[in-house]
């Protein structure tokens, strides 16, 4: 959570610009680390997040281009449940016109969506409905006490062909207790009955139809095309939607303990790194990061262990993510590369993309920003310079400088403890003979966004005070250092 908020920060602080075209690729990208940062929260936490940073534009054009961001995000993602923000998107922002969408034909498919969605979402009680068997006797689906599965298919479809052999071939094989009730959308029942004969053919399957329309199913289902599936728990609830066969199983498989879960960085998996990195003390290097990293992979991944590997490799990452200094930093970024994203194989679960692929992509993305060896830009920033006092000259003069021509570059923000004895260290280094350059990210964010938006895509401040050392020319030598 702590990551998400220095990345809302930065967002708050890009919204606040005037809209200009030019601009919003740079406040595009921004959205997306938001949204990597959110996935996985529940859906109300996810809701409340894109609300409230909706309504921190004041500049319309600028509203209308994040409500627009977040919803065709939500709308397309791939992880089940986020169509659901879209849904609350609409609702909230989109329908009451509160924020203007491109066109009335836009608007006129957001209704639609929201109209065939909102009934159905992951968590919401499953609606009812009242549909005939083959026989013509009516029958109300879901049932509560057991687990349900809702297979909606045509004959006609040719994806159905697909999923449908897949579907009845899990049915066979399982002695999980599952109600499967596959619910045929159309009017023709000699297709039908041939469909059932032919492709359906599964004992215990439970067949309904309902050629009237009668159950409004499309509405309250969203089946706007086939074939379409949904897990409902036995509380009556919406488990899964949108699914196949494979997410069908792995989610019943979850259900059952069947498959073993993963809680990346509680305290349990934080404290044995806590253990074997005690005994580095201040020699450790960004070298250690990587054997240690190495030491679990052969124990784990070489011995054949993949579960392990991937627990032991995510408690790592989450341990890194809360280190600070130089080596900590260093070391992560290697390790990012090497253990989680070079491995993609290895984190194949939705759980994996949400807590560890998703971290890990971020922290990159930062962890790349102006690195050691890369020279700072040739910019001119407000702040404070401090230099060893002499007669012609004040130990702190403020104004705009440019940042190669400091020794230390020092950004902050005012009440953070940690940054005031940075600062205090910092005039210390002036008293030596260090060019320090102080940039105070608060006063920057009120009185010049532009140039506070431009140092946070350049640097990595999702954490502050954040130091670095300067070479000739304005070469990086170091940075997250702690004076």
């Amino acid at each position: 959570m702590k990551r998400l908020l220095t990345v809302l920060a930065a967002l708050l602080a890009a919204v606040m610009l005037r809209a200009q075209d030019d601009r919003f690729d740079a406040l595009g990208t921004k959205l997306e680390e938001y949204f990597a940062a959110l996935a996985g929260e529940p859906l109300s936490v996810q809701n409340a997040e894109c609300d409230f940073l909706i309504e921190s534009c004041q500049d319309s054009l600028v509203r209308q281009f994040v409500a627009l961001k977040i919803y065709d995000h939500y709308l397309n993602s791939k992880i089940m449940g986020d169509d659901g923000v879209a849904v609350h998107v609409a609702d909230t922002w989109f329908i009451p016109r509160r924020v203007a969408m491109h066109s009335e034909l836009d608007l006129l498919n957001a209704k639609v969506f929201a109209e065939f969605n909102r009934q159905a979402l992951l968590g919401a009680e499953a609606p009812s409905l009242l549909l005939q068997d083959p026989s013509g006797a009516e029958m109300t689906v879901p049932e509560t006490g057991r687990y349900t599965v809702l297979y909606f298919y045509d004959t006609s479809c040719s994806t159905c062909r697909i999923e449908t052999p897949r579907l009845c071939q899990f049915l066979k094989t399982t002695d999980f207790p599952v109600t499967a009730v596959a619910v045929y959308v159309g009017d023709d029942a000699e297709s039908w009955d041939e469909y059932r004969t032919a492709s359906l053919n599964v004992p215990g399957i439970v067949h309904l139809w309902d050629p009237n329309l009668d159950s409004d199913f499309q509405r309250k289902y969203g089946v706007l095309q086939t074939p379409r599936m949904f897990l409902i728990a036995p509380d009556g609830t919406v488990m899964g939607r949108g699914l196949d066969t494979p997410a069908l199983t792995m989610l019943l498989e979850k259900a059952s303990g069947q498959e073993e879960r993963y809680v990346y960085g509680t305290r349990e998996g934080m404290s044995v790194f806590e253990k074997v990195f005690a005994g580095y003390g201040e020699d450790l290097k960004a070298s250690d990061i990587l054997d240690v990293a190495s030491y679990v992979a052969e124990r784990t991944y070489g011995e054949g262990s993949v579960n392990s590997y991937k627990q032991m490799e995510g408690d790592l990452l989450y341990y890194l993510s809360s280190r600070t200094g130089e080596t900590w930093k260093e070391g992560t970024r290697q390790f990012i590369d090497k253990y989680i994203l070079d491995v993609p194989d290895v984190w194949t679960a939705p759980e994996d993309t949400a807590q560890v692929v998703s971290l890990a992509r971020t922290m990159k993305g930062l962890l790349e920003r102006t690195p050691v060896g890369s020279v700072v830009p040739d910019w001119k920033v407000s702040g404070e310079m401090l230099r060893k006092p002499c007669l012609l000259r004040k130990a702190a003069k403020k104004g705009v400088f440019p940042l190669h021509k400091a020794d230390y570059l020092v950004f902050y923000t005012e009440g953070c403890g940690r940054c005031e004895e940075t600062l205090a260290a910092a005039r210390k280094l002036a008293d030596q003979g260090a060019k320090v350059l102080l940039v105070n990210m608060d006063t920057l964010f009120t009185d010049r966004p532009d140039e506070a938006h431009r140092l946070l895509d350049t640097f990595d401040l999702s954490a502050l005070p954040y130091v670095m050392q300067l070479g000739a020319g304005g070469v990086v030598l170091h940075r997250y250092l702690e004076l």
